[in-house]
């Protein structure tokens, strides 16, 4: 006598059901596995005969176009000690996208620049004019000497 329990086999309707609703809660808003973020990547300094020259990677995946985004920097030296302060527009950053942009950030050579703070995005709004949260998004990081803080 076989006391191994069984088990009934799913049907065709409940396995594309199931599939269903795996593909459904992927591809809807709010029901990604990967939450909203807004990363900024230092990606590369250079001294110029203008100065500082900045390579930033934008990568939006807020799950809005941003048609307008200005991000507040502060500059310090090598000693920590305030520096200069740039308000840069970037924009539009379209959704799920990465975005190249350069930016001269002081006419020093990139040596004296000891980290850059955002310390805040004034304006962030999408493509329907409602303002985004970009702050609480942001994820930053660096590639070049120079560190990138938030």
């Amino acid at each position: 006598m076989d006391v191994r329990p069984r088990f009934a086999r799913p049907s065709r309707a409940a396995v594309a059901l199931a599939a269903a609703l795996c593909w459904l809660s992927s591809s809807l808003p709010g029901w990604s596995a990967d939450p909203p973020s807004l990363s900024i990547e230092l990606n590369k300094v250079e001294t110029t005969e203008q100065g500082c020259r900045s390579i930033f990677l934008f990568n939006n995946e807020t799950g809005h176009e941003l048609n307008r985004f200005r991000m507040d920097l502060i500059l310090f030296d090598a000693d920590g000690v305030y520096a200069k302060q740039l308000l840069l527009d970037m924009a539009p950053l379209y959704e799920n996208k990465r975005t190249v942009a350069s930016f001269l950030l002081d006419d020093m050579p990139c040596e004296q620049i000891g980290s850059i703070l955002v310390n805040g995005v004034p304006l962030c709004e999408d493509g329907a004019g409602a303002a985004v949260d970009c702050v609480s998004l942001l994820e930053v990081k660096s590639r070049s000497g120079i560190p990138l803080e938030k």
